[in-house]
This record gives structure tokens, sequence and C-alpha cells, in this order.
């Protein structure tokens, strides 16, 4: 890596399969670690501990466009920004082309295209305990009728 303080902050996930890539900050490496299982929710590593365990978890995940095994881990390239504008659903980076096509954008076209369709645009709840997704459920108890987050990992995870 270089001795720039940006480059230091950020990593590139590429795929070999397809021209798919995403530069991560310590946010989007936390997710990653977070889905395949390699970190806990609520910790706080230090980046250079999180680019390791990225790093050595990286064989095995899977591209999210071609769903090829086996992302590559590096440094950013020059011709990707790393001071990107950042979708307000995702927090991932908006592509520079569409960036350049709709400046004033503020979502990426993926959370374009989920709230076009009506779903909801928010970032995934995950348990605490476990760190799988959580859901929202339907609770009736005593007469009243509230919505509730789960966890939908299996086992559950009792929450109280």
């Amino acid at each position: 890596m270089s001795d720039r303080p940006h480059d230091r902050a950020y990593v590139e996930l590429r795929c070999p399969g397809c021209s798919w890539s995403e530069v991560c900050g310590p946010a989007e490496v936390s997710q990653w670690l977070l889905r395949a299982g390699r970190l806990r929710r609520g910790s706080d590593p230090e980046w250079e501990i999180l680019v390791e365990v990225l790093r050595a978890t990286a064989p095995k995940l899977a591209c999210p466009e071609c769903g090829r095994e086996g992302l590559f881990l590096g440094p950013t390239r020059d011709d990707a920004q790393w001071a990107q504008t950042l979708c307000e659903a995702c927090s991932r980076p908006i592509e520079r082309e569409r960036r350049e096509l709709l400046p004033h954008t503020t979502f990426c076209a993926a959370c374009q295209r989920k709230a076009e369709q009506g779903h909801a645009t928010t970032e995934t709840e995950y348990c605490p305990k476990c760190g799988a997704p959580m859901a929202v459920k339907l609770s009736k108890s005593a007469g009243l009728t509230r919505y509730v987050l789960v966890c939908t990992g299996n086992p559950p995870c009792r929450l109280r």
C-alpha cells in the first residue's frame, strides 16, 4: 500500500471473472466480514486487522455480480476514485459513470431500482448476539399488536 493517508483507509475488492470492483473503507470491510461470519457485531478492531482478516477471507467470498467465488483484495487502483460520493441507502460508492450522467444523484443504481420498485432502501439490521440479519415480525400479546425485530439465525437468538 502507498504512504498516502487516504490509501490506508481504503482497499479494493475485485472479481477476476468480471469487471466488478468495490472500493471499501472501514464500514464496508466490516460489512463484508459480518456477512462472512468473520467479525462480531459491535467489535471495533484496528484497520490493519480488518484488512488482514478480509485478505484471508476474500478467496472464499463470492462476487455479487457474477457469483464467482474468489475475490482479490488489493490497494485501490489509480482509476478507482477513493473520494467517491456514497449512496444514501447502502453507503457504497456511486459509480463514476452514474455520477457523470446524474451529478445530483444520491442513490447507487441498485438502490435506485429498489426505491422505484417500492422496496425499502434502508440498511439491514443485524443481530447483536450472532450477527444474523434481523427481520420485522408481527407480535400480538395482551390484546396489543406491535412489530418487533427478531433474529433470523437458525436457531434464532432470544433478544430481551
